[in-house]
C-alpha cells in the first residue's frame, strides 16, 4: 500500500497502477524494438529518416522506461524528460521532411530549430533558471507549443502527400501525429492552474497510457510498412 497517493501517481489508479504500467511498458519496448532496427537499417542503407527515427524510438523507450520506474506521470514534466519528448516528436518530423522532400534546402534547418528548441524547453524548465533571469514560469509552456505545433502539423500532414505511393499506411503515420499531439496537450493542459484539478486529472491520466500506447503503434506501422520509407525485419512482412 503507498501513502500519500496523487493523481500524478500511477498507484492511484487501478490495480495499483499495475494497468497503466503493463500499457506503458508495451509503449516501451515498441521503442526500443523499432530504435534498434531502425539504426541498423540506417547502417545498412544510410537512410537518413531511419536515423532520425530510431533516436525517436529511443527516445521514446529511455523516457518512457524512466517514466515507469519513478511511478509517476509528473516525470514528463521534468526538464530533461520534457527534452527528450520535444526531440522524440521533432524528429520524427524531421525524417518525413528529409524524405519527403529530399531536395529541400529547409530539412537542415528544421533540425537545428528542433535541437534549438528542445534544449531551450529543457532550460527554461528548470525553475533555478527562471528565478535567476526573472523569467515567468509561462515562457516553458509557449516554447513547447512553439515545436509541437508545428511538428505536429508536418507529422499529419507529409505522409498525406504520399498516399498515392504508401496507401492507408500514410494515412495511419498521420494519425499518430494527431495521437502524439493529443499526448502533449494532454500533458500541457494538465499543468494549467484552472485545469490541474484533481477531478480534470485523472480523467487524463486514465486515458494517457492508451492514447501514448495507440500513437507508439501508429508510429512503428508507419515507419515500417510504406513502401516509400519503410524497413525490414527478417522473417516479418506486412503489407497495406
Amino acid at each position: 500500500m503507498v501513502l500519500f497517493q496523487t493523481v500524478w501517481d500511477f498507484s492511484y489508479y487501478f490495480g495499483s497502477g499495475n494497468a497503466a504500467k503493463i500499457v506503458m511498458w508495451v509503449s516501451a519496448i515498441i521503442g526500443f524494438i523499432f530504435a534498434f532496427f531502425l539504426l541498423a537499417s540506417y547502417l545498412n542503407h544510410r537512410k537518413p529518416e531511419h536515423f532520425y527515427w530510431g533516436i525517436s524510438f529511443a527516445l521514446l523507450w529511455i523516457n518512457t522506461h524512466i517514466a515507469i520506474a519513478g511511478g509517476s506521470y509528473a516525470y514528463f514534466l521534468q526538464e530533461v524528460p520534457a527534452t527528450f519528448f520535444a526531440l522524440m516528436v521533432g524528429l520524427f518530423a524531421v525524417g518525413l521532411f528529409k524524405n519527403v522532400k529530399p531536395e529541400s534546402k529547409l530539412g537542415k534547418w528544421l533540425l537545428m530549430y528542433v535541437i534549438a528548441m528542445s534544449l531551450a524547453i529543457g532550460f527554461f524548465k528548470q525553475e533555478t533558471v527562471n528565478i535567476v533571469l526573472g523569467t515567468p514560469a509561462i515562457v516553458a509552456p509557449i516554447l513547447v507549443m512553439a515545436l509541437h505545433i508545428p511538428m505536429a502539423i508536418l507529422i499529419i500532414w507529409l505522409p498525406l502527400t504520399t498516399r498515392d505511393e504508401n496507401g492507408k499506411s500514410a494515412i495511419i503515420f498521420s494519425i499518430a501525429g494527431i495521437l502524439m499531439a493529443i499526448v502533449g496537450i494532454l500533458l500541457a493542459i494538465a499543468t494549467l492552474g484552472i485545469l490541474a484539478t484533481d477531478f480534470y486529472l485523472e480523467i487524463v491520466f486514465n486515458a494517457f497510457p492508451f492514447v501514448y500506447l495507440l500513437a507508439a503503434l501508429g508510429f512503428a506501422w508507419g515507419t515500417f510498412v510504406p513502401k516509400r520509407w519503410g524497413f525490414s525485419i527478417a522473417g516479418i512482412e506486412l503489407e497495406d
